[in-house]
């Protein structure tokens, strides 16, 4: 359990003299004078009461989001064989396995907790001993700050409930690091938690108790321990940064805009509000959203750079000759690729280097604004085609023009010199 909690109650001591031998005029004058300091007083703690609560209310703001969701794959966690010394991907083949493998993660926060449910590929069982387990966790790693040098390897705080084999018991416990090798013990349950062959396990996790961070990023795992450690099966999820990043496309040219009847090739790069290089692994346009038809990577061909992160993603625009002339507003879905490194010295394993590679997907979607013209009229042609191919023309005249005065005056030359002669 943590340290006890000293209070300190601190007093204040009032003390009013009144005199009656006072004059009623003096009298008057004081009681006015204490008025105005008692609303000087007053107001400013009104003030700051205010300021406070509007302070408050927008940090809650800030750190409230609605539920999100994480793919975490289906069948990719690892297996660790201790006495062997060795690491490989999970082969699914023990009895729990299943219960450890992390396919999806929903996640939300009303700013004061942020409640998440991790979707398991098997059910949890409520005596895991029973099925050779000595030890079933589940939980979150909290980097606090977004410093990997701070806590144990980057991450400041650890939210998990386990099952003990020694106990025979499910437990929930919160520990704060502040190195590698020092922690606390800062919340403590030991009774009142069970599981019922249910495939799924709920994690809440008091942000009062971890500083209420307007920023921060959690990781989820989940992993078996089999008898005489024998074998491990872990998975885990890429980092999540919270509150969830927003997602913008930009595009190339921009803006977008076509003729009725016309299409054109455009190149597309998603950018995201944490300032992060992100991988888009698929765009999906709506469909029969509107007339105008967009095609995701249409040249099927040229890939060499498409998948790289920054790179922008190929889509073809085609709108119809009889499309209505506006702007469109295309929504868009992402896939987003969010791998990200686990630092593997967390887990103490001795004699041997865990390396544990992190993946996820999270799917969002944003919008493609495309403005569609009438087709030119002649002015509008002539212009356009001025526009294009102006400048040759003009070189080309110029240079014409040059060449037939040269000509012209050659000409006269050799005319006057064969009128002197004759």
């Amino acid at each position: 359990m943590g340290p006890p909690i000293y209070l300190t109650l601190g007093y204040i001591q009032k003390e009013t003299v009144f005199s009656l031998k006072y004059d009623i005029w003096l009298s008057f004058f004081i009681s006015r004078v204490f008025v105005v300091i008692l609303l000087f007083g007053l107001v400013p703690s009104l003030i700051y009461e205010d300021t406070f609560a509007q302070v408050q209310a927008q940090s809650t703001s800030l750190s409230a989001f609605p539920r999100q969701e994480v793919n975490a794959g289906i069948h990719n966690g690892i297996q660790v064989n201790v006495s062997a010394h060795t690491q490989s991907k999970a082969d699914y083949k023990g009895l729990l396995d299943n219960s450890s493998d992390i396919q999806k993660v929903t996640y939300s926060s009303n700013g004061k907790k942020l409640n998440a449910t991790l979707w398991l590929g098997g059910e949890i069982r409520g005596i895991p001993s029973k099925f050779g387990a000595s030890t079933v966790a589940y939980g979150i790693l909290v980097d606090a700050d977004n410093n990997p040098t701070t806590g144990k390897f980057g991450v400041d705080y650890q939210k998990e409930i386990q099952w003990n084999n020694r106990t025979r018991s499910w437990s929930s416990f919160l520990v704060e690091y502040s190195s590698p090798d020092h922690f606390r013990t800062m919340q403590l349950q030991k009774k009142g938690i069970a599981f019922n062959n249910q495939n799924y396990i709920p994690l809440s996790l008091d942000l009062n108790s971890i500083t209420s961070p307007n920023k921060y990023r959690v990781l989820f795992y989940a992993t078996v321990i089999y008898n005489n450690n024998s074998k491990i099966v872990l998975d885990l999820t890429n980092w999540v940064d919270i509150p969830p990043p927003e997602f913008t496309i930009s595009t190339l040219p921009d803006p977008v805009v076509l003729r009725q009847g016309e299409q054109k090739d455009i190149g597309v790069q998603l950018k995201s509000s944490a300032g992060v290089s992100t991988t888009a692994v698929g765009f999906t346009p709506a469909e029969n959203y509107s007339d105008i038809k967009v095609e995701f990577n249409p040249d099927k061909t040229n890939k060499s750079s498409f998948g790289e992160v920054g790179a922008p993603a190929p889509f073809r625009i085609v709108v119809p000759a009889n499309a209505q002339v506006g702007q469109y507003t295309i929504p868009i879905l992402v896939n987003i690729s969010t791998g990200s490194i686990f630092p593997s010295k967390f887990i103490n394993l001795p004699k041997f280097n865990l390396s544990v590679p992190t993946q996820g997907y999270v799917s969002t979607k944003t919008n493609l604004t495309v403005s569609v013209l009438a087709p030119p009229n002649i002015g509008e042609q002539i212009r356009e085609f001025w526009t294009v191919y102006g400048s040759t023309i003009t070189i080309l005249l110029a240079g014409f023009a040059g060449a037939f005065s040269t000509y012209i005056f050659d000409h006269l030359k050799q005319r006057k010199k064969v009128k002197e002669e004759t």
